[in-house]
């Protein structure tokens, strides 16, 4: 599908809803928005009512994710969150981590941001159950961020687990998934004739001769042997067609005035798609876990309450001895005529060159596991001062965060035949074996154990109190972190002053100023500590006299802020003390001898001065909804001016200088701006419920100072691009002849033939070199994120549609699989039918065929860099509810059984056929069919 068609499914996603409005008779009356006033959302170290809320934020259901089955949550929210893109990185089982940005890239060193659960600040939300979640929230502007101070810049995810909630009964529920996982796509490559036929093409044009003759290209091309003539597809011989996940989860809830409480036990397992393993002598790539959560909120006087929370999970891996990367490089780049997977005799094979056999390390080597714990607890208490002045209270909390893992291995050697071409005395090849190396037990290996842990400490004041048409609220609090690494010398250390304070008038209007007083150990005494501050304001229109009650608008609240951010993230341990150390080849000859002995040498410049990124933002905001409360909408502007960005003054420092390492300084920018929207509808007509909804995010960001090398040519300036921006030469065509490259600027990186790419000289010196590199293409990350999602509903069944996907976003095609023949690569379907030959010039999709390493093909340049734009069909379900009269009799509260499918669809710029996401480089995307229960006791 040409993808100009997606984008017009995206405007259909979004504008559906909006010409709703045209159409819908204006005397709608007004709905009731008073929910908003007890509905409560997260916020930096609380929460707020949603009414009173004036900064940037988006938030998922814990329900909502559910939808999506995934083995990781952080996979589960991909096109879930405004100003949130996520990329997957491939599905391997406990090795699925995305790429996540919040607003794009803010910065050219690390856009980490924060994520914390119930206030803990933890590594990764990969392996937290949905079930545990009541929701996800994204803070996004610097009303949001402030309070986080010097590490809140890059924005933050937090997640709130579910409590209990008054009930006069225990409230059960399980939950069930159990799904069939396969690729969502494997590349094609070439079968061993053709692999023959074309490397005999690719020597010919190198001037070289064949080196497979006619009688070998028959015998592939029949394959009457397949111990001389082999024909391997290793992808064939290494995967299975599909690997099972499942998932499970019981939930209790409930209590009373005293004591609420929520309790939660998770089982998950993920297979992965290696075929033939058992994991005692090796291993399938295989992730199990078990979650946790247990939280309790007590009364215990009228005035003293308390909350006390614990959870958790217990992880275990195993995998093959041979890394994820090296085993799917080899599936893709070994030729399928290299040697069969076997001898006769069974025994795995293996050559001098190549004695990594994928299916004999996967099978022969033994395996490796881990085996990860991360428990998180949290105390706190809070004490109303209502006795001093009414609104007031004090509170003291404790939270606990550890995580450690070890190792367990079993690994050995194994002995591998080494097929052998000889000829008889008829003249006849045969093919015979030659035992290499040779068969051990296995070993058992633990390496050392890693550990981290977290304390943090919390203690200050809440106050909230009417008077009148006023309201005043506000928070001041103190925080100590403290982080250690279990072997580190040095632990990581913040103390925190964060305040945040709220005025109201008459329900409607509303302001707010908080600020936080941080620092971190990482910075020179004296030079640790911040003031982040941000003012923001909310106006809810919908509450004033002139609006008119019949007004199709039920509700519309404008809102802005601007504040400052800080991060820390990327910045060296101690910078500002200087180090004195040995370098290669940094050292003496004494006297007439030979030795070399080592000096003592200045090793990266130290800078005192060193200090952490800080972020100016702008934010502006609309939230509206229609048709009591049918059609809801929202957007919001931004402008962020990062600046004090590390870079390396190396880069501007001449080499005479004598400097070997520049000095790391804080004098880098990067402006960055973009806007987001998000709509939906829903409604009901007769017994049919249904609605549509989408979201539009839309980052941009301006490199505006790096000191970055010089250059010559100032097209070739990073200045003014994104951060990440692809550079290489202007393709513009093949060399079509002799001739052609005559006429052509001299090209300066290899020798050149027809059938060659060929470039544009930027700068007309009549050279093709570095000078002639531009902007080509984009960038990894994209620019435009979006989703759009419609359902219906009837008598108890469900049918849901989720899409998803990206635009502004380029790939540059590298490495192995798109170059066939250099090293013996195989050849990709894409080249094997495109190549240039002198019969089809101007029809070529790919260069000439070739064996060596081409340093002019193979350079970055737009011929490589390719739009990776594309759209993917997420999620699919259908579902049914029991009725009640049903359920009832059961004495169950609720029954629905469902199937869904993940990634069933997906629509790419590409002409490779590869996967847009992972380029297909790796462990692949995964497809899902699940069938589910859901059952509420």
């Amino acid at each position: 599908m040409n993808f100009q068609l997606n984008r017009i499914f995206l405007l259909m996603g979004l504008a559906l809803p909006l010409s709703v409005i045209a159409q819908v008779n204006d005397s709608t009356k007004l709905s009731d928005s008073l929910k908003n006033i007890n509905e409560k959302v997260s916020v930096a170290y609380g929460r707020q009512n949603k009414d009173q809320v004036t900064s940037a934020m988006a938030s998922v259901s814990g329900n909502e994710l559910r939808t999506t089955h995934t083995a990781s949550l952080s996979n589960s929210l991909i096109g879930r969150l405004t100003g949130v893109s996520i990329l997957n990185n491939g599905g391997a089982p406990g090795f699925d981590d995305p790429s996540f940005a919040i607003r794009g890239m803010h910065t050219t060193a690390n856009n980490g941001y924060l994520v914390l659960v119930d206030g803990i600040q933890i590594n990764s939300l990969s392996y937290i159950a949905v079930d545990e979640i009541e929701s996800v929230t994204v803070l996004k502007d610097a009303a949001a961020l402030a309070m986080y101070g010097v590490r809140g810049g890059n924005g933050a995810l937090l997640v709130t687990t579910k409590r209990g909630k008054v009930s006069d009964k225990i409230n059960i529920s399980f939950n069930a998934r159990y799904g069939l996982q396969s690729p969502v796509l494997l590349p094609e490559f070439a079968n061993s004739y053709d692999y023959a036929r074309l490397h005999n093409v690719a020597r010919t044009n190198d001037g070289l001769p064949p080196i497979y003759t006619e009688k070998q290209l028959n015998g592939y091309k029949e394959g009457t042997d397949p111990y001389l003539y082999p024909s391997v597809n290793w992808y064939d011989e290494i995967l299975r067609k599909n690997a099972v996940l499942q998932d499970y989860a019981l939930t209790f809830n409930g209590g009373n005035d005293k004591v609420k409480y929520f309790l939660m036990v998770g089982y998950m397992a993920n297979e992965g798609l290696y075929a033939n393993t058992n994991q005692e002598t090796n291993s399938n790539i295989n992730f199990k876990r078990i979650n946790f959560r247990g939280n309790i909120d007590l009364n215990i006087t009228k005035n003293l309450s308390a909350a006390i929370g614990l959870g958790g999970n217990i992880q275990d891996r195993m995998f093959p001895t041979i890394s994820t990367e090296d085993l799917w490089k080899s599936m893709a780049s070994y030729a399928p005529n290299l040697y069969t997977v076997r001898s006769p005799d069974g025994q795995i094979t293996g050559s001098a060159n190549y004695p990594i056999n994928p299916v004999g390390y996967l099978l022969e080597k033994g395996y490796f596991s881990r085996h990860d714990r991360n428990i998180q607890s949290s105390v706190r208490v809070n004490q109303k001062l209502d006795v001093l002045t009414r609104g007031l209270s004090v509170f003291g909390s404790l939270l606990f965060d550890n995580e450690f893992n070890n190792r367990y291995d079993k690994t050995r050697d194994y002995a591998y035949a080494e097929p052998i071409v000889g000829t008889n005395t008829d003249g006849e090849p045969y093919v015979y074996y030659l035992q290499r190396g040779l068969n051990t037990d296995l070993t058992v290996r633990t390496d050392p154990n890693y550990e981290n842990n977290r304390v943090i400490l919390q203690a200050g004041f809440d106050y909230n109190r009417k008077f009148n048409n006023s309201e005043l609220s506000g928070m001041l609090m103190y925080q100590q972190d403290k982080y250690t690494v279990l072997g580190n010398q040095s632990a990581f250390a913040m103390q925190n002053l964060a305040g945040r304070f709220n005025y109201g008038f008459k329900d409607k209007y509303f302001a707010e100023f908080s600020f936080s007083y941080s620092g971190i150990e990482n910075y020179a005494p004296g030079k640790r500590f911040g003031f982040f501050p941000a003012l923001s304001g909310g106006w809810l229109i919908h509450k004033e006299g002139f609006w008119k009650e019949n007004s199709a608008i039920n509700y519309l609240k404008l809102r802005a802020s601007a504040g400052l951010v800080g991060n820390d993230k990327g910045s060296p341990r101690f910078n500002y003390n200087q180090y004195w150390g040995t370098q290669t080849g940094q050292g003496y000859y004494f006297g007439t001898g030979t030795s070399f002995y080592n000096a003592l040498v200045q090793l990266g410049t130290a800078n005192p001065d060193i200090t952490w990124e800080k972020g100016m933002i702008y934010n502006l905001g609309i939230e509206a909804k229609a048709f009591n409360s049918k059609l809801s909408f929202g957007a919001d502007i931004y402008r962020e001016m990062r600046s004090d960005i590390l870079v390396d003054m190396g880069n501007a420092t001449p080499a005479m200088s004598g400097i070997a390492d520049g000095m790391r300084q804080n004098k880098g920018k990067v402006l960055s701006y973009g806007t987001e929207l998000f709509t939906r509808f829903n409604d009901r007509v007769g017994a049919v419920d249904y609605y549509i909804g989408g979201q539009f995010s839309f980052a941009r960001n301006r490199v505006k100072a790096n000191y970055d090398i010089p250059r010559k040519e100032a097209y070739s300036s990073r200045l003014n691009r994104p951060v990440g921006q692809f550079f290489g030469l202007e393709a513009i065509g093949f060399f079509k002849n002799e001739s052609d490259i005559i006429s052509s600027p001299q090209q300066t990186f290899s020798v050149v033939r027809p059938g060659d790419l060929k470039y544009k000289d930027q700068n007309n010196d009549g050279i093709i070199d570095v000078n002639d590199e531009v902007a080509v293409g984009r960038h990894i990350y994209p620019e435009i994120t979006y989703a759009f999602n419609t359902g219906i509903g009837y008598k108890g069944f469900n049918l849901d549609f989720f899409f998803q996907g990206v635009a502004h976003r380029s790939v540059l095609l590298s490495g192995a699989m798109f170059q066939p023949f250099v090293n013996n690569n195989n050849i990709i379907k894409w080249a094997s039918e495109g190549y240039w030959t002198p019969e089809n010039p101007n029809s070529a999709t790919f260069p000439r065929l070739t064996t060596e390493v081409s340093a002019n093909n193979y350079r970055t340049s737009d011929f490589w860099v390719r739009s990776a734009n594309f759209l993917r069909l997420r999620n699919v379900e259908l579902g049914y509810t029991l009725p009640k009269s049903v359920t009832a009799k059961l004495r169950l509260q609720s029954v629905k059984v469902f199937v869904s499918g993940l990634n069933l669809l997906t629509w790419d710029d590409l002409d490779v056929n590869v996967d847009p996401e992972t380029l297909s480089a790796g462990y692949p995307n995964i497809k899902t069919y699940t069938a589910g229960l859901s059952v509420k006791f």
